[in-house]
């Protein structure tokens, strides 16, 4: 029995996946969610061995989300659901260390195929995907994420990952909080990232706060 975890903000889709996920009798509903934090506060029981996760959340993304819940549970298997499959969204859920992605529109049976697929062990790819889009989730996984950083920029990213304000990164980089917010925003460009916040999951998904100050 393959146990699944299922999040969206919208009621009417959150209900018709968990109906879904019930007509399937080798798949078992272990908790859904509208947001993160409910997403977050889950005790499921068992744990899920697949996540299918709403990219936009009102409180936050799917990919950190599914950064956060790899984290508590390791072997979790975690799909993105969006409405749009593009080129920098397939790298930065990929390369962050989630197993695919599926199409809203997709249909009833290519949800549940996608499900088995993921919990297989398979990198999912939602139908209908364009040439770069699938060459793009064909690459990502040997991708690092944090590579096309430099030095500078990892140990800013580093001491992000931390918890440390602009003012003790300058300090502790002998740099001016000017310079430093102007490679933050360079940092996030990078990385195809919107927020801090999304910057620093990737920072602790590639490794970066391990070490201590």
């Amino acid at each position: 029995m393959i146990s699944v975890l299922v999040v969206d903000d919208h009621p009417v889709v959150l209900t018709g996946l968990a109906a879904l996920v019930g007509s399937d009798p080798q798949l078992s509903l272990v908790g859904t969610a509208r947001s993160a934090t409910e997403a977050r506060e889950l005790d499921p029981d068992p744990a899920p061995a697949v996540a299918v996760l709403d990219l936009q959340l009102p409180d936050g993304d799917g990919i950190s989300l599914g950064i956060d819940l790899k984290r508590r549970w390791p072997d979790l298997r975690v799909l993105i659901l969006t409405m749009n499959a593009d080129e920098a969204t397939v790298i930065r859920s990929l390369a962050s260390g989630l197993d695919g992605y599926l199409l809203k529109d997709a249909d009833p049976e290519d949800f549940l195929a996608a499900v088995h697929s993921a919990a297989s062990g398979a990198l999912v790819v939602g139908r209908g995907a364009s040439a770069v889009v699938v060459a793009a989730a064909a690459s990502a996984p040997r991708q690092d994420a944090l590579a096309v950083l430099d030095a500078r920029e990892l140990e800013i990213l580093e001491l992000m990952v931390r918890g440390l304000p602009t003012s003790q990164v300058a300090a502790r980089l002998y740099l001016a909080p000017k310079t430093i917010r102007n490679r933050v925003s360079e940092i996030l460009a990078k990385l195809g990232v919107s927020s801090r916040d999304e910057a620093i999951a990737l920072g602790r998904a590639g490794g970066l706060g391990t070490n201590q100050p």
